[in-house]
């Protein structure tokens, strides 16, 4: 009965990082930032303790990501950047590091999971557990290019938009369930506009804000995936499953008809579309 106690209070005391597999107990991690900007990925402004599995450091910076790595650096391979072995939570040496591409553990800011290890067995297991490849830095490197088919090396094109209203947000709002610079990802922009604005880098996250704190969703706006338009979040249709991805994965992807969004939903191998009253509670904790 001791032990069984025991494994419980464990359990309960880590609930809050059984959700992601790439968080740990403060305690854990090393952090190589300082001052009010410590726990901030300096790309994107997500919380390093959060997602420090997946974490790197690179010129007295910490990313959160391979992914923010690579957007920082321009896709410039950068010679001193430092990993974290996912057993061991250690800082290592990314020349050194085995990484799992790939694999059906969620990453961090990309639909292609990355994970580093110190040595080659550690690496085989975690794929024989949960699928992947094994690659060395460069080829993981490589593959976090995939996110950016537009950016380095080619000139971004802008959506070109009729003239419509937008959620502004300020340059420093960061998302309050995951701690993103939300400016940076407009099209995937929701806004609770209480006593207080709070913005997300998705309906996601947004979601799950209303559920915490039940708040009542006639507050809530959405963008428009296509022409980035505010949109009440309870007249939005959203789609499910598709094969695009938001900031935080797996999304509801929201847009101003059902028309629009069964096209979309057709045009990417969506699952579903539904409407505002159709979004769970047990549908958002499984994206």
């Amino acid at each position: 009965m001791v032990l069984r106690a025991v494994l419980i209070l464990f359990i309960l005391l880590n609930s809050a990082y059984a959700q992601m597999f790439q968080s740990v107990p403060e305690g854990n991690a090393t952090l190589i930032q300082s001052g009010k900007e410590k726990y901030a990925c300096p790309n994107c402004g997500m919380h390093l303790v959060k997602f420090y599995k997946t974490s790197h450091t690179h010129e007295n910076h910490q990313y959160c990501s391979i992914h923010c790595l690579y957007e920082s650096t321009q896709g410039v391979i950068p010679q001193d950047a430092k990993v974290v072995d996912t057993i061991t939570l250690e800082l290592i040496d990314v020349k050194k590091a085995y990484y799992v591409v790939g694999s059906k553990v969620r990453g961090t800011m990309t639909r292609t999971s990355s994970y580093a290890f110190g040595n080659e067995k550690d690496a085989l297991l975690f794929v024989s557990d949960n699928g992947g490849k094994i690659m060395n830095f460069e080829a993981a490197f490589a593959v976090a290019a995939e996110d950016f088919p537009n950016e380095f090396g080619k000139k971004a094109t802008a959506p070109t938009v009729a003239s419509v209203t937008k959620i502004e947000v300020p340059k420093d709002a960061k998302c309050p369930i995951c701690g993103m610079f939300v400016a940076k990802y407009p099209q995937w922009v929701a806004l609770y506009d209480g006593e207080k604005k709070f913005y997300f880098d998705g309906v996601k996250d947004m979601m799950k804000y209303a559920y915490a704190r039940k708040l009542s969703s006639d507050k809530f706006y959405v963008s428009d995936y296509y022409k980035l338009s505010k949109l009440e979040a309870t007249k939005a249709f959203y789609v499910i499953g598709s094969n695009v991805y938001g900031p935080m994965g797996s999304e509801l992807i929201p847009f101003a008809t059902q028309e629009e969004a069964e096209t979309f939903s057709r045009d990417h191998n969506g699952q579903k579309v539904i409407a505002f009253d159709e979004i769970t509670e047990a549908l958002v904790k499984s994206l």
